[in-house]
């Protein structure tokens, strides 16, 4: 997985956002399903993921580069370079 639910919380945190609102702005049922992304129990779906970076006001394609790039490190995406 090159986005992690470690990314995905970065994400929502700089948003400022809940995790009702990020399951909300991903089209699921419950914060519950958001909330396994966090911990990496399952993933969002590619129209899901990119509903959220519009939604948190990331454009989707530096955080992809971003998260491809960093793929292999140990260390965080640094989300806040995927913003518009």
């Amino acid at each position: 997985m090159y986005i992690t639910g470690t990314d995905l919380r970065n994400m929502r945190l700089d948003a400022g956002l809940t995790t009702v609102m990020m399951a909300t702005l991903a089209n699921v049922k419950t914060r519950k399903t958001y909330e396994n992304w966090e911990k990496n129990v399952g993933a969002p779906s590619m129209n899901q993921f990119i509903a959220m970076c519009v939604g948190c006001n990331y454009n989707s394609s530096k955080f992809v580069k971003l998260a491809l790039d960093n793929n292999g490190s140990d260390k965080n995406i640094d989300v806040t370079a995927a913003r518009r």
